[in-house]
């Protein structure tokens, strides 16, 4: 399963989980609660009346109230378990990505591995590198607070240095952190496959 049916599988399972919570709402609350537009949550609230996951019934106020159907259950569990594979694919993909450039990495000598981004990927590429006993020298993110992540030190700024291999691990805006490299003027930067942003 791709990146994008992944995130679809995430929503729809969130929707589900969302009208189990709280199952009397306007859909512009769950739109906020799912992080979506208000008209892919409308869109999504009627594909599921369709399918016959759901039914519903008027509120005061614009809300309707929303009944998870039996059919509406075994979809939920449907969902859980393409979610789970997925996420499981798609983590033995990132690490395997990982391993393969720092592998490549480890073959030259004096090097600073620099990780570029903290998201869930950084997690990855942390456990890969503790793994094949890989120093990984610290994390770039400009945006972060923190002053650790996974254990390693987090800076905002990279000193310019020949040795510097940079990968990155943003998750949320590659392309736009890989451009602000290359305006930074930086060479060494690996760019792992996954992230598809070549």
């Amino acid at each position: 399963m791709n990146v994008k049916k992944l995130k679809d599988v995430e929503i729809e399972l969130k929707l589900i989980n969302e009208l189990q919570k709280n199952n009397e709402q306007s859909q512009r609350s769950i739109s906020k609660e799912l992080d979506v537009a208000l008209g892919l949550a409308n869109s999504l609230i009627k594909r599921f009346v369709k399918k016959g996951f759901l039914k519903l019934s008027e509120a005061p106020m614009k809300r309707y109230i929303y009944y998870l159907t039996p059919k509406g259950i075994l979809e939920k569990t449907k969902l859980t378990s393409e979610y789970i594979q997925s996420s499981l694919e798609f983590y033995k993909k990132v690490k395997l990505g990982y391993e393969s450039e720092l592998k490549k990495i480890i073959s030259k000598k004096n090097h600073n591995i620099i990780l570029v981004g903290i998201s869930e990927l950084t997690e990855i590429a942390v456990i890969v590198a503790n793994i094949n006993n890989i120093k990984i020298s610290f994390i770039y993110d400009e945006k972060s607070k923190l002053k650790k992540s996974c254990g390693i030190k987090v800076k905002k700024i990279i000193p310019k240095n020949k040795k510097n291999i940079l990968i990155l691990t943003e998750s949320k805006n590659p392309i736009q952190v890989l451009e602000k490299l290359k305006e930074m003027k930086f060479k060494n930067v690996i760019v792992p496959d996954f992230l598809m942003v070549r």
